[in-house]
């Protein structure tokens, strides 16, 4: 059904012009959404939205994660708190090995935010990206439906104005047929009579 993706020329844009565009997420856009309430989705268009779903989930998966990892690590830091007295003044080995545990903990989530961040500094070029590529492949599907439809229009208006001019023909027939069929009726009644016309339209219809 997809075949014409093959042929067609592709809308072109210039991307350095629409990178500067703060061009909203079409996934997320109703009017978007509303161009394929009669329209199929084309395989490409469907890849884009997934790349694009896809990083919007991996963003908030990773900004949900950074969340609770510094919870984690606050956590951790308020114990060492509680626990240096413990270890620096009692050398009390249990919580010289938890302070220990909550150190490793600390220094993992800071590896872990530093990747996090890594992601994150990504993720809006991304997706910017992935937009751009839904909005070519939208452009190149939804035009060239708008270009066969417009060919159609120039059809049905072709069609319209033969029928119009069939019409016409015959409200012009029916009115002249209308017309003799007075004109006749007049002429008999003036020369029959009226009871002679009635008789005669009781014989005939």
């Amino acid at each position: 059904m997809f075949d014409f993706l093959k042929r067609r020329r592709k809308a072109g844009f210039d991307s350095k012009v629409l990178r500067k565009n703060d061009i909203s997420l079409l996934i997320l856009d109703e009017r978007w959404n509303k161009l394929f309430e009669t329209t199929q989705k084309s395989p490409q268009i469907s890849a884009a939205e997934k790349k694009l779903k896809d990083s919007i989930k991996e963003e908030a998966r990773l900004t949900a994660e950074a969340r609770e990892i510094a919870i984690s690590k606050k956590n951790h830091m308020d114990r060492i708190i509680k626990l240096t007295p413990a270890v620096f003044e009692k050398k009390d080995p249990d919580a010289i090995k938890e302070m220990g545990f909550c150190e490793k903990e600390i220094n993992r989530i800071n590896e872990r935010f530093k990747k996090i961040e890594e992601k994150l500094d990504t993720l809006p070029d991304r997706k910017k990206e992935a937009n751009l590529e839904l909005l070519e492949h939208t452009v190149n599907i939804i035009y060239f439906k708008m270009r066969s439809g417009r060919k159609r229009v120039e059809e049905l208006e072709k069609l319209i104005e033969e029928e119009r001019g069939k019409l016409k023909a015959y409200i012009d027939e029916k009115e002249s047929l209308s017309q003799d069929d007075t004109d006749i009726y007049s002429y008999f009644h003036d020369l029959l009579g009226g009871e002679e016309l009635e008789r005669l339209d009781r014989k005939f219809f």
